[in-house]
Order: structure tokens, then sequence, then C-alpha cells
């Protein structure tokens, strides 16, 4: 406890005495650091560490999982305030209410697992989502082969394509999608822009063989291979999803016979206990 209130006194001491320098050159320490920040964010490691997290984010599905356009900054303040939060609370219940020797280690733990707290959310809403878009990405390929067939050019086919989509990351991209073309965008960019949405093999490739084939006009059979090789990924999801229904089940089963054990057991005891009275 004395520390920090060392610690804490040597903070506002320095606080004051920086105040002073900073009045006395004419400025403020919120002009000092907005300035070091920008030329931070200027230098050329730092840009590149930023656009590549900017990318992964929304590859992960950051800005439709969790918050509209979420940048970096953002992404990291929320990690920052959950580590410190999950910290504090640890912190104060064992110091405070359990009187723990080892609060500091278990609280500088937590706060280590509250920083990666939200990737791991991210990563499993990502897998999750990424299964659960397989069928609309069908879909998806089914609308824009039969729209192809119909005698629409490939961007129509693109746009009509959002009616058939249910699963919300997906129509969110495939809306946007829209727009652009509306917009006057090429559809090269376009897909760019819808491939980077996602980290989906499946959407990577449906990209891939409408920007390669586009002017040729021969997708037909293109996208009926894509979507023999989407189904078969369905399979493999649907194998998985009753994989993880039979392992529930299982431990459901195993939950409810340990119970009735557990009854059996305590009835057998108290008879014990009983007969050893009556004795």
């Amino acid at each position: 406890m004395i520390g920090l209130l060392v610690a804490l006194l040597f903070i506002i001491l320095f606080s004051f005495f920086q105040g002073i320098v900073y009045l006395i050159h004419g400025t403020t320490p919120a002009k000092e650091a907005k300035k070091k920040m920008e030329k931070i964010k200027n230098s050329s490691i730092v840009r590149k560490f930023f656009a590549q997290k900017q990318i992964t984010l929304k590859k992960m599905g950051a800005g439709v999982l969790l918050k509209d356009q979420m940048t970096v900054s953002q992404w990291y303040l929320y990690k920052g305030m959950m580590a410190g939060l999950l910290g504090m609370i640890c912190f104060f219940v064992m110091e405070g209410l359990l009187k723990s020797d080892m609060a500091k280690t278990v609280s500088i733990l937590v706060a280590v697992i509250g920083w990666f707290f939200l990737d791991i959310i991210l990563r499993a809403q990502n897998r999750s989502s990424n299964d659960d878009m397989m069928p609309d990405i069908m879909e998806m390929s089914r609308s824009v082969l039969y729209g192809k067939r119909g005698g629409q050019y490939i961007a129509d086919a693109l746009k009509d394509a959002v009616i058939v989509v249910e699963n919300k990351r997906l129509k969110t991209a495939l809306m946007r999608l829209r727009n652009d073309l509306d917009g006057g965008r090429s559809l090269n960019d376009c897909l760019d822009e819808l491939e980077m949405s996602f980290s989906n093999g499946e959407i990577s490739a449906f990209c891939t063989v409408i920007k390669s084939l586009q002017s040729t006009g021969q997708v037909d059979e293109a996208l009926r291979t894509l979507e023999n090789n989407i189904e078969r990924e369905q399979v493999s999801v649907n194998k998985k999803r009753c994989l993880m229904l039979e392992h529930k089940t299982m431990m459901y089963v195993i939950f409810i016979a340990m119970d009735i054990l557990a009854m059996i057991l305590y009835c057998i005891i108290m008879k014990l206990l009983q007969l050893q009275i009556g004795f």
C-alpha cells in the first residue's frame, strides 16, 4: 500500500512540473500528446501494422460481429478496457474478500486472459459464421449461375444474389457490393472488397472464378464446379455438427448418470448411518 501511495505521489508531482514546463513553452499536455501520436502514426512501420491489423479485423468480421466500422484503435482500446476491468475485479475480490496472498499474481494472469478474450471471441464467432453461411454461399452461387443462364450480366446477377442470402454478415457484404456497383465501381474492385471481408476459402474461390472468367463468358461450368465443392464442404460441416451434437448428448447422459449415482450413494450412506445409530 505504501508503495502504491509513493508511486501515485510521484506521478502527481511529475505531471505538475511537466504542466509548468508546457505552460512556459505556450502549449498543453493534450497538444503535445496529440503531436506525438501523429508522429507515431505517420511512421511507416506503424502505418503498415495498422493497415495489416485493419485487414485482419475486416476478414474476421469484427465490423459485423462486434461493432460497425471497428477501427484498430477501438479494438485495442476495448482489449485494454477488458484486461483492466477483469484484473481489477479479480484483485478486489481476492485482496478485499478472500485476503489472498496471491492476489497480485492471479490478477495479472486474469488481466492477460482478459487482453486476449476479445480475440478468442472474435475467432470463435468467425468460425461459427463461416459454417453458418455455407448454405447461403451455395444459394449465392446458384443465383449467379441461374441469372447468367437467363441472359443476365454477371454484375447484375451478383446484385440480385443478395435477395437469396439470409446470413447477416454475407448479406451485409453483398449489399455493400451492390451499392458499390451502382455507384460506378468496377466489378473487380467490388469482388476484391468482398473477398477481403471474409477469411473464407469458398468465398475467395467464388471471387476468383468470377474475376478470371467474367470476360470469357464461360462461367457456367466453373460455377457448377464451385457449387459442387461447396456442397461437399456443407456435407463436412453437417458431419462436424452431428459429431458435436453426439458429444453434447453424451455429456448430458454422463451428467445425468453421475447425478443418479450420487443420489444412490447418498441413500446408501444415509441408510448405513441409520443402521449404525440403531446399533
